[in-house]
């Protein structure tokens, strides 16, 4: 798997554990469901189940925001594994979570290697050797 998407994955489960609660919640929540959704009813239900069950654990203490951030970024790294085409909609998903938390705190939000999503900055890359247009 290519280094940026494994950032992706990365910066993805540690989004969804920011947004588990804010008001941004019900936005990350509801686009990766339809992002889930695309590859099939079944898994859009699973993880729909799996997003409330870790949502809870967090702010129950029963499970802390690293461990769950985790565990999303190996289910995102195995989604994107097999569906890389879905890398770009995650993106786009985090990005506007992000970016109603970034609101919310009034600040960008970081990730790791000083990475900034929201309304900061937007990181685009391209593999395939065409034009990235801002």
């Amino acid at each position: 798997m290519e280094a940026i998407m494994l950032a992706l994955a990365s910066q993805a489960g540690r989004a969804l554990v920011q947004t588990m609660a804010s008001e941004a919640w019900p936005l990350i929540r509801q686009g990766l469901i339809a992002l889930y959704a695309r590859i099939g009813e079944s898994r859009a239900n699973e993880v729909t189940n799996a997003l409330e069950d870790s949502r809870r654990s967090v702010l129950n203490g029963g499970s802390t925001p690293e461990v769950v951030a985790s565990r999303w970024q190996g289910r995102f790294e195995a989604l994107l594994e097999v569906y890389p085409e879905q890398a770009e909609e995650l993106r786009e998903v985090i990005v506007r979570a992000t970016s109603v938390v970034d609101a919310e705190a009034g600040r960008p939000f970081t990730v790791g290697g000083g990475v900034r999503l929201g309304n900061s900055q937007i990181i685009a890359h391209n593999s395939g050797g065409g034009t990235i247009w801002p």
